[in-house]
């Protein structure tokens, strides 16, 4: 019996689900084409040229398909008129307003679909507007922003942990591996599904055909939208099973939206697509730093050696659901590894093994939120960095969505950066970017809003303190209330430029997208002050740093279910590791942490953990105290 077959049947007896692992189960290069001319002939029906994209799981791009006529770019809209950095109505305010290749807006709808689900949720790029904007669910008042609000803003281009395809600027390049970069990170504008093949999640297709980059602001009403019917016709023989799509799930009470169409919506079928001449219909062009012209390739089987995610070749992990993240050759490309600051008491490699082991014990333990059948576990991405924000050991579960390895990256390394004594100084030093934004003034008006100088390494701050300082109104969602410091007017917020968030990796972004157009040079790997935020920050829960007693030495994120599910892994799992080392390290002292601070009289919340988060144990308020 294989290892997972037998964990399977073991969890089994003990009256807990398993998780699936994922099959050996890819595309080959005659079924992406037949996803593509399906999504032509749907395209070809309705008189609307489009630009096709699909991806495998761990996003490479294994097509991409521009239609005779299509719009050669789409321009990102908020939805609603805003305000650039200088308030002018319709001038460029972060990503919002300006033209993109309608090719990358394609690629980053696919890699949305494909990166958000797994083989217990299947979400689509409208599922991920619903959980990014100002209040959840979108266009109603005076509810909490988004669960995952920031989350657009990862798999950046300039991601120093994504693997590249191709690209001039270095970085790791690999024609396999992922995950890889996306050029627009995730998308919200409809038109990105994922696929699937005998129940096992293969990639996703995503569809720009109405030039026009943007979110679903009221989803009160059914849309037809011409990208979300041509990505559908393309899933047709590969769409997500209906028992995990997200309209099966809830967070918060509140229904997620998969599609606001179906197979039925179509009208065309297999003979359309079959009828579709490539030839004439358009052409499979070069897009620098994702495909190269002629014709679709293979998707790689995730979980298997050229994906880039394998089971532990070295015995550092036991469990083994435990997944690590490989070069093309088998090789850990993160194993664990001594930090090298502070100077005086860095994590060593023991540590690391334990805070990474704890974590996700944690979560293979913990009732997933977002996954179906109920009372799977949690999957998730833990990382660790030090404080100079270096990697020291990236570990995942098996079937964890592929968007979380980025994200608890982000996470740790933000965590850690505005728990560093010098952050505000290094804010303050950035130069202004091309739309005119001064860092400074962030620091100014986070002092200003936390009444004492503010990220000077007297306060411990987690991703989620981070994050409720840095929404378009404060408290969170109650809307008409004045941004946190971090974040800017909402007459000027979008999903496109959520504050400093946005504006710090904003140019680099531009010019990868001016790479991919012209093939000018790419994107640097690196976001933000090199390794220290070298993949962006995230502005969600999940991250929390890491003390050997009053000493900051470090940080964990965790990525990939609930958002209180994360906290709780990060923050139960730092706790863990701390009694089982016996070392001194830990948390953060609670004298120190971010609820210390109370401005208008609001405390900054450090962690939330579920109230009763174990499969197998009736163990309540389990972060309490600590």
């Amino acid at each position: 019996m294989r290892i997972g077959a037998l964990l399977a049947a073991l969890l089994a007896a003990a009256g807990a689900r398993a998780n699936v692992i994922p099959a050996e189960e890819n595309l080959d290069a005659a079924e992406v084409e037949q996803i593509v001319r399906q999504a032509i002939a749907e395209a070809q029906a309705r008189l609307q040229p489009a630009t096709i994209a699909v991806t495998d799981r761990v996003g490479n791009v294994l097509a991409v398909y521009q239609m005779t006529g299509a719009p050669p770019t789409a321009t990102v809209s908020a939805g609603r008129t805003v305000l650039s950095p200088a308030g002018v109505a319709n001038d460029p305010a972060g990503l919002a307003n300006l033209p993109v290749p309608s090719t990358t807006a394609a690629i980053a709808k696919a890699v949305t679909g494909a990166y958000l689900s797994s083989g217990g949720n299947a979400f689509s790029t409208r599922t991920a507007s619903q959980i990014v904007q100002e209040n959840f669910n979108p266009g109603s008042k005076f509810l909490e922003g988004g669960p995952l609000f920031g989350v657009q803003i990862s798999q950046l281009p300039c991601s120093d942990l994504s693997a590249r395809f191709a690209s001039d600027a270095g970085g790791t390049i690999d024609a396999t591996i992922g995950p890889k970069r996306s050029p627009l990170g995730l998308s919200g504008d409809p038109g990105g599904l994922p696929l699937y093949q005998n129940g096992t999640l293969v990639g996703a297709i995503g569809v720009e055909a109405n030039g026009v980059y943007t979110i679903d602001r009221d989803i009160r009403n059914r849309d037809r939208n011409v990208d979300e019917i041509i990505a559908t016709a393309g899933t047709r023989g590969f769409s997500a099973p209906k028992g995990i799509q997200a309209s099966r799930i809830a967070v918060d009470g509140r229904s997620l939206r998969f599609s606001d169409v179906g197979l039925k919506n179509v009208i065309t079928g297999t003979a359309s697509a079959a009828a579709v001449d490539l030839g004439t219909a358009g052409s499979f062009p070069t897009v620098n730093g994702y495909f190269n012209a002629g014709a679709p390739i293979a998707g790689q089987a995730f979980g298997f050696t050229t994906s880039g995610i394998l089971p532990d070749p070295d015995g550092f992990y036991p469990d083994p659901r435990v997944r690590i993240l490989a070069t093309a050759a088998g090789a850990n490309r993160f194993p664990p590894t001594a930090g090298t600051t502070p100077a005086v008491g860095a994590l060593t490699q023991a540590e690391v093994i334990e805070l990474l082991n704890q974590a996700l014990g944690v979560a293979l333990s913990a009732r997933a939120q977002i996954r179906r059948p109920l009372d799977s576990n949690v999957e998730v991405t833990v990382s660790v960095v030090d404080t100079s924000g270096n990697i020291l050991g990236i570990a995942r579960t098996a079937d964890g969505p592929v968007f979380g390895i980025d994200v608890s990256l982000q996470k740790a390394r933000t965590a850690n950066f505005f728990t560093r004594p010098d952050a505000r100084t290094i804010l303050q030093g950035l130069p202004d970017n091309a739309q005119g934004v001064v860092f400074a003034d962030y620091v100014t008006a986070a002092d200003a809003f936390l009444g004492r100088t503010a990220f000077d390494g007297a306060i411990a701050f987690s991703s989620r303190a981070v994050g409720n300082i840095d929404r378009p109104f404060f408290p969170d969602g109650q809307n008409g209330k004045s941004n946190g410091p971090l974040s800017v007017p909402f007459s000027q917020w979008s999903p496109f430029r959520t504050g400093l968030q946005v504006d710090a990796g904003l140019d680099i972004i531009v010019q990868h997208l001016g790479f991919v157009q012209n093939g000018n040079g790419d994107a640097p790997a690196g976001c933000v002050g090199g390794a220290l935020v070298g993949n962006g920050l995230q502005i969600f829960s999940g991250g929390v740093p890491i003390f050997r007693g009053d000493t900051h030495i470090g940080a964990i994120g965790v990525s990939g279910d609930g958002i209180d599910q994360d906290d709780m892994t990060a923050f139960l799992g730092t706790h863990r590791a701390g009694l089982a080392l016996g070392t001194g390290v830990g948390n953060a002292p609670k004298g120190i942490r971010s609820p210390n601070l109370k401005p208008r009289s609001v405390t900054l919340r450090y962690v939330q953990c579920p109230y009763k988060p174990f499969i197998r144990s009736r163990a309540q308020n389990v972060c309490s105290g600590l």
